[in-house]
C-alpha cells in the first residue's frame, strides 16, 4: 500500500520529496518537520479492544507526541482494516482525532483500505490524486 502510494505521488509530482518512516522509529518533532504529514496505520485489537491503532502508533501519538502542536500542518490519514471486525479501519478515526486535537488541518477524508490492499491499487491511486490536488490548490 505504501509503495503504491509513494510511486503514485512521485509520478504526479516528480519534484515531491517523500520520506517514509515507521512509527516506532519516529520522534515527535519529525511529525512537523515537513510540509505535509500522512499517518497510516492498521487497526488492531490491542488490549482486547477492537479498532485500536497499532501499539507503535498508539505510543507515538498518545505518549511521545502527546504535547506536539501541529500548528495548521497539512495532514492526511490512511486506516487499514479487516471487514470481519465491527470497527473496521477505525485507526483512521483515531489518527484523524490526533490531527484535529493537535491543531493540524485534514486535507481530505481518510483513505480506508479494507482487507488486503494488493487489489486496491486504483483506490490508492485515486486517493493520491485527490491528495495532490488538495496540496497544490
Amino acid at each position: 500500500m505504501v509503495s503504491t502510494l509513494v510511486d503514485t505521488l512521485k509520478k504526479l509530482l516528480p519534484s515531491l520529496r517523500v520520506r517514509v518512516q515507521r512509527a516506532e522509529g519516529t520522534k515527535p518533532e519529525e511529525l512537523t518537520s515537513e510540509d505535509m504529514l500522512i499517518l497510516a496505520c492498521g487497526s488492531w485489537n490491542t488490549g482486547n479492544i477492537e479498532g485500536q491503532m497499532s501499539p507503535y502508533m498508539h505510543e507515538l501519538l498518545t505518549v511521545k507526541a502527546a504535547e506536539t502542536k501541529l500548528s495548521d500542518q497539512k495532514c492526511a490519514v490512511i486506516g487499514l482494516g479487516d471487514k470481519r471486525y465491527h470497527y473496521t479501519a477505525r485507526a483512521a478515526e483515531k489518527m484523524m482525532e490526533f490531527v484535529i486535537t493537535h491543531g493540524g488541518t485534514m486535507q481530505l477524508p481518510p483513505l480506508k483500505i479494507v482487507n488486503e490492499p494488493y487489489d486496491q491499487k486504483e483506490k490508492i491511486e485515486s486517493w493520491a490524486k485527490e491528495f495532490v490536488h488538495s496540496f497544490t490548490k
